[in-house]
Formats: structure tokens, sequence, C-alpha cells
């Protein structure tokens, strides 16, 4: 199965939704927005919260192209404050521009904190060899990790060396149960995380037989992450639904 670039998976924008777009209805306007110079104010008073939203609202466009700059200083200061989601953007932000020994620390430290998608980006690191010495199993593991977790990026990963020969030969069916896991607890169509998996679930439809079909369906029906398991518990809710491997 091919690795689409996009799941490369660099910074995760998350942004309060209708914050968002109330702060950015005023990006083009001199001065800002009442809200935006209350996020400022905030942020430069040292509020952590305030200082990543406001880091996520340059990196989204406001201010333009040119204020990169702000982005990584509102990022880099909420991250050093213990930010998760801080500390994964800036590891982003040094692999987009390839300076992979740089990210890592920053996806480790946000890793350390169960940030389920910078666990998700330092498996990457690892299973490419980007920044340190490439280790196939390490990064399965830090996928799986991070799919416990929730993440539908690594549940596609894990589909995707299960389906190459990364891990040894090819096994299309758990393959193709981590992709169909992955279509299911994406953010539904349009999302970054669906497109590629679905794109792949498709293939799996087409190419798998009736019975390694149903195989992979029950297989990955028969999972649930981690937290959801927690947050519904059953008689049996201490053991694993499926082996840990698949």
């Amino acid at each position: 199965m091919y690795r689409s670039r996009v799941w490369q998976t660099f910074r995760k924008r998350t942004i309060f939704a209708l914050v968002t777009l109330s702060l950015l209805a005023g990006c083009a306007a001199a001065p800002p927005s009442p809200e935006t110079r209350e996020l400022m104010r905030k942020a430069e008073a040292g509020d952590v919260e305030s200082q990543f939203r406001l880091g996520s609202l340059y990196d989204m466009g406001y201010g333009g192209p040119a204020m990169a700059s702000e982005t990584e200083k509102w990022y880099k200061l909420a991250a050093e404050a213990g930010h998760s989601e801080a500390q994964n953007s800036m590891g982003s932000i040094y692999q987009a521009e390839k300076r992979y020994t740089e990210a890592l620390p920053w996806y480790e430290k946000a890793a350390a904190q169960n940030n389920a998608l910078a666990i998700n980006n330092l498996a990457y690191l690892y299973d490419e060899g980007l920044g340190v010495e490439q280790d196939r199993e390490k990064a399965r593991k830090l996928y799986l990790k991070s799919a416990n977790l929730g993440e539908a990026q690594a549940m596609y990963n894990l589909g995707l060396m299960y389906g190459s020969e990364q891990l040894g030969k090819p096994d299309p069916v758990v393959a193709c149960a981590w992709t169909f896991r992955a279509v299911k607890y994406s953010s539904g169509p349009g999302s970054l995380e669906y497109q590629p998996a679905a794109k792949n679930a498709d293939i799996c439809k087409r190419n798998l037989n009736a019975k390694d079909y149903e195989s992979a369906t029950k297989l990955a029906e028969s999972w649930k992450p981690s937290h959801i398991e927690q947050a519904t518990p059953t008689a049996n809710s201490n053991q694993m639904t499926s082996p840990p491997g698949l």
C-alpha cells in the first residue's frame, strides 16, 4: 500500500472551531478584532493555552505567510511550558523543514504526555529513519500505542506496515483490518485522516477474496481503542479484544 505524503502528519491544528471563525473573520482588518486582542493579551500575560491558540491562529494564516515566525514563537512558548499539543506542533515545524533531529525531542516530550498524534509522528521518524536509526519494530509499537489512544492516522500507518514488507511477509487481512479501523475512528469524510484510509479501504474491498474480506472485517470490529474501552467498561474490561499486534 502506498504511503501518501499527506500521512507524514505535520501539525494538527487544534483550535475551537467557533472561536477560530470569529478570530479569523477579522484577519484582514486593522486593528485586530476584540476576540483576537483578548487572546493576544492573555498570551502576552503568560497564559499557556492562549499562547498555543495564538500560535495556531498564526499557523492557520492570520497575518499572512510572513507571520510564520509568530507561529513558531507562540508554539515554542507554550511548548516550553509543557503544552503537549504545542510540543507536537514544534516537532512538526522542524519536520516540515527536514530538521528531524530537532523535531525528535519535541515529539518525545509530547509523547511522554500520551499525546496520540505526537506518538504517531515519533513512530513515523523511526519508520522512515528520519533523524534516528530506522527501527520498524519500534515504529510498529509506537503506532500501536498511538492507535490505542484513538489516533486514526496511526491505525492507517499500521495498515501500511502490515500491507507491505516492512514487518516481513505482508499480511493483507491484518493490513485491511487496520485500514477499516482508521476509517471508523477518523473524524469523518473531509478530514485529513479519512481520505487516504477510505481510498485504501476501497482497495481492500476490491482485492480481498470473500473469505479474507470477512476475516478482515471481523478483526476490525473486534477491537476498540483503549480509551474507548476504559470509557465503556465490561466484565472483561481488563482484557484486550484482539491480540496486541493486530
